[in-house]
């Protein structure tokens, strides 16, 4: 035997309090970056996937073969290491994984700054 809910029309149905505007555009305010960073930001526009990649065995076998020494393709500093690799990745892919965030956000930068190095780095 079904059991039928009382379902009462004379009383309108309410929702429990939702946020209705989650995906509003919202203003972020200004997003300084240090003028060494909006250079790597720059440079990092125009490398590769392969930039990021470490060499593979042809470019090294030719490095052997030759005695060429191999160049390091990493910044010094590990957090605009990070910051370029994440601008490298988010370029090519056209969005910012979930991973190259999370090392954003271990590398110090503000949640703002990396909503801006994502929006920088799609519209390229």
């Amino acid at each position: 035997m079904a059991v039928r809910a009382a379902v009462r029309h004379d009383q309108p149905v309410t929702a429990p309090d939702i946020d209705r505007t989650p995906y509003q555009v919202r203003e972020i305010g200004p997003v300084a970056f240090t003028a060494l960073e909006e250079q790597v930001i720059a440079l990092a526009l125009t490398d590769g996937l392969g930039s990021i990649e470490a060499p593979g065995l042809v470019e090294r076998l030719v490095a052997k073969l030759f005695g060429l020494r191999a160049v390091s393709r990493t910044l010094a500093d590990p957090k605009l290491e990070t910051l370029r690799h994440a601008v490298v990745v988010a370029h090519h892919r056209h969005h910012l994984p979930d991973a190259q965030a999370a090392a954003l956000r271990q590398a110090g930068y503000a949640l703002t700054q990396i909503r801006m190095i994502e929006a920088r780095a799609v519209a390229g």
